[in-house]
């Protein structure tokens, strides 16, 4: 059964890395719908791609005084159109099909390869997109890892090349204190083409966020381009909390707090995909992947054959790092390959993935 048919269908049934280190407390950031903006996304690479840069800046969103979200999703909906006429790209899977043009006959598709491609402006394809999100008050900063590797072991013990950053927390009380969150800056490596676009998203989650706090979604882990992915495993053994339910396959919301031991932080945070992946074209988004072991259908929960999983918003209130429902509708005005209009084996489907299609 198509994917979307599944997860309509079921619902019903279902009953800045720092902004500034020290930033304020979630009490003064709740009032600063009427200070200054905040810092908008950016690249790191502005001086070498710089017409990604000024597209960026072209199509920012807008902050205003007590702005209504009507107009706040006005004006996303615009800001796409205007990056989408900008880039030249009707359909999403345009970059897809822009970027294989790039390579080589018989050169296979890695983005160890690709990032290094020029598109013909003369901008890199391979970015280090930066933009602001919530995180928890004591949320801790990780640097992140890639390389074109066979096993991400192999990356989190010799940490070849740096790719962006990730934040980790260690209890669920503090993951669903919303009202101690702090605003913070994620950085993540991307297409150049797909930067403006995947910066809009992410831009849009925080800004509902900075108007109205209830709606702060904690994006904490987010990956775009990479083929084998971790952070160092040098960190030593961590514990990390997580829901943990009573089947794999059920709608029950009858979940347990499980106490989970590590290794190191690289067992949470790591990731390979396979050579037809968008990953390997940076034009895919893992939105709060983690890899967390020893619970049953945990959450959040990277792939899930779980009714329940269908429930966004009830699984969102359990544990904020599972995204509402309201995130994926935004992805889908984007443009975005969602879970809801995926076709998958069964019914597995992995939630944190956004991409741009294949077909």
């Amino acid at each position: 059964m198509h994917a979307k048919v599944l997860a309509w269908s079921l619902i019903p049934a279902l009953v800045w890395c720092g902004w500034l280190t020290g930033a304020a407390p979630a009490a003064a950031a709740a009032r600063q719908t009427d200070s200054p903006s905040p810092p908008h996304s950016r690249i790191l690479e502005a001086a070498q791609a710089p017409s990604t840069a000024r597209l960026l800046r072209q199509a920012a969103l807008t902050y205003a005084p007590r702005m209504p979200e009507k107009d706040r999703e006005i004006d996303f909906l615009q800001k796409i159109s205007l990056a989408k006429r900008l880039l030249g790209v009707g359909r999403m899977v345009g970059l897809r099909h822009m970027t294989m043009n790039l390579l080589l006959p018989g050169q296979e598709v890695s983005w160890e390869n690709v990032r290094g491609q020029r598109w013909p402006g003369g901008d890199p394809l391979g970015v280090t997109l930066e933009v602001p999100v919530w995180v928890p008050a004591r949320a801790q900063r990780l640097q992140t890892y890639s390389s074109y590797e066979k096993k991400w072991q192999t990356v989190a013990l010799v940490k070849p090349r740096p790719s962006g950053c990730v934040w980790f927390v260690r209890t669920l009380a503090e993951i669903n204190d919303k009202t101690r969150y702090r605003p913070a800056m994620i950085q993540v490596e991307v297409n150049s083409k797909f930067a403006p676009l995947a910066a809009l998203l992410l831009e849009y989650i925080f800004r509902e966020g900075w108007y109205d706090p209830s709606k702060r979604v904690p994006l904490l882990a987010v990956r775009a381009g990479e083929d084998t992915y971790a952070v160092s495993s040098a960190s030593g053994p961590v514990a990390a909390e997580c829901l943990s339910f009573p089947d794999l396959d059920g709608a029950s919301m009858e979940a347990t707090l499980a106490q989970c031991s590590y290794a190191s932080l690289a067992d949470i945070y790591h990731g390979r995909h396979a050579p037809y992946s968008n990953h390997r074209l940076g034009l895919a988004m893992d939105i709060n992947d983690f890899n967390y072991t020893g619970v049953v259908d945990g959450t959040p929960n990277p792939v899930s054959k779980s009714l329940r999983q269908y429930n966004r918003d009830a699984m969102h209130k359990m544990d904020a790092r599972n995204l509402p429902m309201w995130v994926y509708r935004a992805g889908g005005w984007v443009g975005l390959r969602i879970p809801q209009s995926w076709a998958y084996y069964g019914y597995s489907v992995d939630w944190p993935h956004m991409d741009v299609g294949t077909k």
